[in-house]
């Protein structure tokens, strides 16, 4: 029985999708589109997404570099799909950690689930001198909540969309941020965008900030994991 339960605890996280850090030997310096099956680019002037090293702000030795000149609606993202499937009674996770420079001013950098539903956005929203702007990471979603944007080193944005009890959570540096605001609509997901975008006025500067540890991670829906338990449990009846 403590090997059956073993194979279920086992099945039961998912990982959809992990960026490794960006790291060597999958990540090699450079554009990012085109490595580990990452699309991306720049417009109005924005640079499409880089993988970079030292001196640039890393966790290990690369991450992905988002940088916007100081244009109004310049901008730069990163996509990656993932298999489409139905989220009834799954747990998804999506995390990963973000390095925000101490400029004047912050532009917005925005995160979206490719699919339709609430809430499937969120943000940290710009910030100028004396106000350090905010971190939403469900949104303007009802009942979603913010912290205050952290400058000068990494912090990590972990967001969970529990299908089970239709609520989703997020934690910001550690801390809890949004707990248990409602889900509704959203049937299927098949990918997931960061974008840096100049939406504030030209004259506010050129902004740039760094992803690393991006992941995507997917808890089956209980029925899967007592068919795994099941399945195994057989396998050791045989044996």
């Amino acid at each position: 029985m403590v090997a059956v339960l073993g194979l279920a605890s086992i099945a039961s996280a998912d990982v959809w999708y992990s960026s490794n850090g960006f790291e060597p030997p999958t990540f090699t310096p450079g554009p990012l589109a085109g490595q580990d099956a990452w699309t991306g680019g720049g417009a109005g002037g924005g640079i499409a997404p880089m993988v970079v090293t030292p001196p640039d702000p890393v966790i290990g030795t690369q991450a992905v570099r988002l940088e916007v000149p100081d244009i109004q609606g310049a901008n730069s993202w990163m996509d990656h799909a993932i298999p489409a499937f139905d989220v009834a009674g799954t747990i998804v996770t999506v995390s990963y950690d973000i390095y925000r420079q101490e400029n004047p001013w912050l532009s917005n950098l925005w995160w979206w689930w490719w699919d339709a539903g609430t809430p499937t956005y969120g943000l940290q929203w710009d910030a100028a001198v004396g106000n350090p702007g905010q971190t939403l990471p469900h949104g303007w979603n009802p009942g979603a909540s913010a912290a205050v944007t952290i400058t000068g080193r990494y912090a990590n944005v972990t967001m969970v969309w529990d299908f089970q009890q239709g609520k989703a959570y997020s934690w910001y540096d550690g801390n809890l941020v949004d707990n248990g605001i409602p889900i509704s609509d959203i049937s299927a997901l098949t990918g997931w965008t960061i974008q840096l975008g100049h939406d504030e006025a030209t004259g506010t500067g050129p902004e740039v900030c760094w992803i690393d540890n991006f992941s995507i991670t997917v808890v089956p829906e209980p029925t899967a994991l007592a068919l795994l338990a099941l399945g195994g449990l057989a396998l050791l009846r045989r044996r």
